[in-house]
Parts: structure tokens; sequence; C-alpha cells
């Protein structure tokens, strides 16, 4: 975990160009937003009545499911 906060941080504040290095943090903060949100984000447990049934599809993006 610690490599890679020295590596994002090391991203962020080397690179060369002013406008290369604000994309850089934005696209840096976008990332670690995401990934924080999908940490923190709880799993939801569905509870069925007795009587009641679940169907759960996956299918892939771009392909039709079966």
């Amino acid at each position: 975990m610690r490599t890679i906060v020295r590596f994002i941080g090391r991203r962020i504040f080397l690179s060369q160009s002013k406008r290369f290095r604000l994309i850089s943090r934005l696209v840096t903060v976008i990332g670690i937003a995401r990934l924080t949100l999908r940490a923190v984000t709880p799993v939801r447990r569905i509870v069925l009545s007795r009587d009641e049934t679940m169907e759960v599809r996956i299918t892939k993006t771009g392909q039709r499911a079966l």
C-alpha cells in the first residue's frame, strides 16, 4: 500500500508541464475517489419471503444473455 501511495505521489508532483500536472492530479483524485467509494459502499443483503425466488443473470458488456 505504501508503494502505491508513493508512486501516485511521485506521478502527481514530478510531472513536467503545468497542464499535464493539472491533468495528472485530476485523474489521480478521481481514481482515488472511485476506489474509496467502491471500498466504502456496503454490501446489500436481500432477504426473500418464504415462497419468493430470485433469478440473477450476469452478462459481459457487449454480449447478450442466453
